[in-house]
């Protein structure tokens, strides 16, 4: 009988391995409140747009790669508003005026959940973290909570991140 119950516990407790995270929700929160920068490439649709990515303290800059034409497109994020510069232009755009599923606003959305630990559930799959809720999944690094891929199926658009690196809390 002893032997039975010893390895019901392990049982259950291998399984209940499986669906845990090896972080917590707020560890990844605070992690997502410090400055990064990183590499993404965003699809949606038949597009696909490289930049560069950086958020430091509240503002989160973007500047596009690609596609050629696009190509030193810069935006900045900060307090509801866009500042687009381009070939010499500056434009301020109030982001409310925008449509919803723009990238970079989703980019802008993924990153403001992350940072706050009640917008997200947190699980494992396949050795990383996925952060989900009704607007996004997020794929995240185990091992330093790094974005690996994020995806918002309402608006068919999906991220994949590179190069990715955290710095001081914001």
């Amino acid at each position: 009988m002893r032997k039975l119950i010893v390895i019901f516990v392990l049982i259950l407790s291998l399984c209940g391995c499986s669906n845990a995270a090896a972080a917590t929700p707020q560890e990844v929160a605070a992690a997502f409140r410090k400055d990064f920068s990183a590499k993404a490439t965003a699809v949606f649709g038949d597009n696909e747009t490289g930049m560069s990515i950086s958020k430091n303290g509240m503002s989160i800059s973007i500047l596009l790669d690609s596609p050629a034409e696009l190509a030193g497109m810069g935006i900045e994020l900060f307090d509801e508003h866009a500042k687009v510069t381009y070939q010499g232009m500056e434009q301020e755009i109030d982001t409310d005026s925008l449509p919803g599923g723009t990238p970079f606003l989703l980019l802008e959305e993924l990153f403001n959940e992350l940072a706050n630990a009640d917008e997200f559930a947190l699980s494992t799959e396949d050795g990383n973290l996925v952060a989900k809720n009704d607007d996004f999944t997020a794929v995240l690094s185990s091992e330093d909570l790094s974005l690996i891929s994020a995806a918002f199926q309402r608006y068919a658009t999906e991220f994949s991140f590179s190069d990715w690196a955290f710095g001081e809390a914001g």
